[in-house]
């Protein structure tokens, strides 16, 4: 496929990934355009500074035409008015998934998946790659975000290819890969998978799918990677397999010196810092270096992209894994993943994607560690019915580590998925051993949080709705009333 003769029309641009993709494709020569809601999201800002327009609505008429492809994100059904009009007009259309699947088979392909972590893991590859190589590593990369304070998605070359793989629908099985990182194997994505089992199996697909002589690294800390190692063991003797972790052997063992402050098995006389505490998140930044070194070093020629070419010596693991671990200090946030947004009158306001309850747990668990003596109150938006009555209990017990919890009202995916009766989200809130209040729309979420919060406390919009804005709004609102 040749991107540059390309006029590409997305469909739910405002995506996460779809944004991501968007800026990609324009620095890769393609012109852009897309369309979505009439809703804020974050990444208007990321489309208005790279200067791609969003047309509002879904009408058959948006087609330009000279459009010459359709990408539409999965959240909408092909009869959407203006994917009728694609098909009509015979252009190649593709799903978000299909999508990536296609341009995973443009290079050598590497990617991170997982139940968790899977963007952050990709987003601290891609500023380790670009930091240590003075943006001179020819690769891009597509994930679910961006990394704060930096600029949105960039390119940088076409030789390899870092992807966030989702096992979602078993998307990640049409993918082209030379390498994959597993960062967890948990139970998700009910209204797909029936169980745990289901959820396995579908990893030991995407084993069985990866170029001979690939490379398979995982999280020696999670006891579903761990699985899918034996797995490899077993099936994959031609792939060379790195584990990292608190409890991997050497040489990515990790250890910590102090606070803030780790090493590897391989690099004991040299720590470096990472700025995360919770285990998971540390495990995730330490994930991405095996992944860069792996990356770097399956290229030809490793020493034409690092800045200092005499640290590439007969003993390149070592030196070369210091090299990147250097950079690790400087990586700042990714966005929507316990970003803070803004303090104001003693309350600091994040905004936090994490959805799963094993996600939730890290999450406050890296914000009670960064603050010790602040109370939480998280407003949790817990995305589609089906998908919080299947994990109610577990949502109930991650969530109860709160101070305070404002549930919102779930809501009807593509699937049609919406709730008949009680909302369960009411019956999470009920369920929840914190003080708790269920919010079915966002005014009531507002006047509450407006309410509660006090000097010192933490207030977090958590889950994977877009109630982001939330923190803003109710700053505002807390001025008016002071």
């Amino acid at each position: 496929m040749d991107l540059h003769a390309q006029h590409c029309y997305l469909v739910g641009m405002k995506g996460t990934g779809m944004a991501s993709l968007a800026v990609l494709l324009a620095r890769m020569g393609c012109r852009v355009r897309g369309c979505d809601r009439d809703e804020v999201f974050f990444t208007d800002a990321i489309l208005d500074q790279e200067r791609l327009i969003c047309d509002i609505g879904f009408s058959e008429n948006l087609l330009e035409s000279d459009t010459s492809l359709v990408i539409y994100s999965s959240a909408y059904p092909l009869d959407t008015p203006v994917l009728q009009a694609a098909k009509k007009r015979n252009l190649p259309l593709y799903s978000y998934p299909a999508f990536i699947a296609e341009l995973t088979s443009l290079q050598d392909s590497y990617a991170v998946a997982g139940t968790h972590g899977k963007t952050t893991t990709c987003s601290v590859a891609s500023h380790l790659l670009r930091e240590a190589s003075d943006s001179d590593f020819p690769f891009y990369a597509v994930y679910g975000s961006s990394q704060t304070g930096g600029q949105y998605f960039p390119y940088y070359g076409s030789e390899c290819a870092l992807f966030e793989a989702c096992e979602y629908q078993d998307h990640f099985l049409g993918y082209d890969l030379r390498a994959v990182l597993v960062t967890s194997i948990e139970f998700d994505h009910p209204d797909y998978f029936r169980s745990l089992e289901d959820v396995k199996r579908s990893f030991e697909a995407l084993i069985d799918r990866l170029k001979g002589g690939g490379i398979f690294i995982y999280c020696a800390d999670d006891e579903g990677a761990c699985g899918l190692s034996e797995y490899v063991a077993t099936h994959r003797r031609d792939l060379t397999v790195l584990a990292y972790g608190f409890s991997a052997p050497p040489p990515f063992r990790i250890m910590q010196n102090g606070p803030d402050l780790y090493t590897l098995a391989l690099l004991q006389d040299r720590p470096f810092v990472v700025r995360a505490k919770a285990k998971a998140l540390v495990c995730d930044h330490i994930g991405a270096l095996v992944l860069s070194l792996a990356m770097l070093l399956d290229r030809p020629k490793p020493r034409l992209y690092m800045q200092d070419q005499s640290l590439i010596t007969d003993e390149i693991l070592p030196t070369l894994a210091a090299s990147l671990s250097r950079h690790l200090s400087s990586y700042t946030a990714c966005t929507g993943r316990t970003e803070v947004l803004l303090q104001q009158d003693g309350v600091v306001y994040i905004d936090d994607y994490a959805h799963h309850p094993t996600e939730i747990r890290t999450s406050l668990d890296e914000l009670h560690q960064r603050y010790p003596d602040h109370k939480v109150l998280v407003i949790f938006c817990p995305h589609t019915a089906s998908r919080t009555l299947a994990f109610s209990h577990e949502f109930a017990r991650a969530l109860s580590r709160c101070d305070a919890l404002i549930v919102q009202a779930t809501y009807a995916s593509a699937r049609g998925d919406g709730p008949s009766g009680m909302d369960p989200a009411e019956v999470l809130a009920c369920q929840a051993s914190c003080i708790s209040s269920y919010a079915k729309d966002d005014y009531t979420a507002m006047s509450l949080a407006s309410l509660w919060l006090q000097e010192r406390w933490l207030c977090i919009t958590m889950g994977a709705g877009n109630n982001r804005s939330l923190c803003e709004r109710i700053a505002r609102q807390r001025r008016s009333l002071s």
